[in-house]
């Protein structure tokens, strides 16, 4: 059995020692594929490291490349830009100088003298017309407009001196007068071929092409040396005949008046009948006559002393309807209350309409008046378009001067309304102080009664009076 186990361990160690043979023949062969297999990475490793190299420097060289195409282009677009801004100003300043132009070239035509509209105008307007058909053609516009300024400018040269020149003008009554014309700025002069009509050159209105004169007396002689021989010393108008124009507009107070027409007089009598009135009330109001307190409190005294036949004789001093009052008040100042109150009161009542008579009327002028006056207006309106309506629609002065006219009547109802108004309210006031004197007295004759200590024995004893007998015989 020894024997057995031992031959089994020989055997054993034989087999181990075989097994650790191959083991290590095997390290050695997978060790030395192992140093070949790294030679070849080591190789292979070098050809890849070669070839990223390269390809680092083509990435590097490109990014040099595509930086500076980068720079280039920023260069390119801020040159575009700076062109495109010059463009846009370029652009800008040609807008201004072809609006200027065209702008220059449509109120040249407002800016000459009015005398020039027919030659100088004319001319104008042609060159105008011809820049305005130039269509799209900038260019050709342009040229156009700066021949129109070129003309303009040589304009300036010739008048800057003062210019003489032949042409036509409109006269009074719209007749059109040939003559010539002499200017100076905004200075014109016109004298005819017959030298009838001299004078200063106004304004000419929107779509006239000849100037209005405004005729002169004074120095017409020297206007036509002006127009003839280019010197002479000459009135001057700066504001080109206006000034006279507006002084032949002034109207006086009659032309006024009978601008006015039957409206304009029947408002006009009115406002003298009101005046006459609010005279009259002004006298009869503050010459009212009212009883003097002081000889009203002797009366109260002769009557509190019982003493009546001398307060009947001290009250037919006081005249009008305040005496007629304080007449009253003795009469009935010993009888009841009431009667004294009626007696009182009735004749209050007939001093307040005195005072108060033709004030109604003063309101019914002052409401009237312009009422009137508008009427006037509507039939100067009326009359106006009617005109209108068979002379033609264009004569603006004509129209401007009719609703002129038509105008005086509520000028006119306002003039008499106004001071009629305030007139009214004084009367009114002065009526209302001096009734009120009137009931002051009636007060203290009424208050008066209370101080009596006994009343007279009457005669006859009255119960009671019937209002009939307060009228006084």
């Amino acid at each position: 059995m020894k024997n057995f186990l031992l031959s089994f361990a020989l055997i054993g160690s034989a087999f181990s020692q075989t097994a650790q043979q191959k083991a290590e023949q095997d390290l050695l062969l997978a060790q030395k594929q192992l140093r070949s297999l790294e030679a070849e990475i080591t190789s292979e490793e070098r050809i890849i490291i070669r070839e990223v190299e390269k390809i680092d420097d083509r990435v590097i060289e490109q990014h040099k490349t595509l930086t500076k195409l980068l720079r280039d282009e920023d260069n390119v677009t801020g040159k575009q830009r700076e062109l495109d801004n010059e463009l846009a100003r370029r652009k800008g300043e040609f807008e201004f100088t072809l609006s200027s132009l065209r702008s220059y070239g449509s109120s040249i035509r407002n800016r000459i003298h009015p005398a020039e509209k027919q030659g100088f105008g004319e001319e104008l307007e042609a060159r105008r017309k011809k820049a305005d058909s130039s269509g799209d053609d900038l260019v050709l516009e342009i040229q156009n407009r700066l021949a129109l300024l070129h003309m303009a400018a040589e304009r300036l040269v010739q008048v800057s001196g003062g210019e003489r020149f032949e042409g036509s003008a409109v006269v009074a009554g719209n007749i059109i007068k040939e003559g010539r014309f002499a200017t100076a700025g905004p200075l014109g002069y016109f004298a005819s071929n017959d030298n009838e009509v001299t004078g200063f050159t106004s304004f000419s209105a929107e779509g006239v092409t000849f100037p209005t004169i405004a005729p002169i007396k004074e120095g017409s002689d020297q206007v036509v040396e002006l127009v003839k021989t280019g010197s002479a010393t000459v009135p001057v108008d700066a504001s080109m005949g206006k000034a006279i124009q507006v002084a032949r507009t002034k109207k006086t107070v009659g032309q006024y008046l009978q601008g006015g027409g039957v409206v304009g007089y029947g408002i006009l009598g009115l406002g003298v009948v009101a005046l006459l009135i609010a005279l009259w009330k002004v006298i009869e109001i503050y010459r009212f006559p009212i009883p003097n307190r002081k000889k009203l409190n002797l009366i109260l005294d002769d009557l509190l002393a019982h003493d009546a036949e001398a307060a009947q004789l001290k009250a037919t001093e006081f005249r009008g309807l305040g005496g007629q009052m304080v007449e009253a008040g003795v009469t009935y100042f010993y009888d009841k209350r009431r009667i004294l109150e009626d007696a009182l009161l009735e004749k209050l009542g007939m001093i307040q309409p005195r005072l108060e008579r033709f004030l109604p009327f003063l309101a019914l002028v002052a409401a009237a008046a312009p009422m009137m006056g508008l009427l006037g207006t509507v039939l100067g309106i009326m009359k106006t378009f009617a005109m209108m309506s068979a002379g033609g629609a264009g004569d603006s002065k004509s129209f401007s001067a009719g609703i002129s006219e038509a105008l005086i009547t509520t000028a006119m109802g306002l003039i008499v309304a106004i001071p009629v108004i305030i007139v009214h309210g004084m009367l009114k006031s002065l009526a209302k102080s001096k009734f009120g004197q009137a009931e002051g007295v009636a007060l203290s004759m009424l208050n008066g009664t209370t101080e009596l200590e006994e009343a007279p024995a009457p005669d006859d004893e009255v119960d009671d009076l019937d209002e009939t007998d307060l009228v006084p015989a």
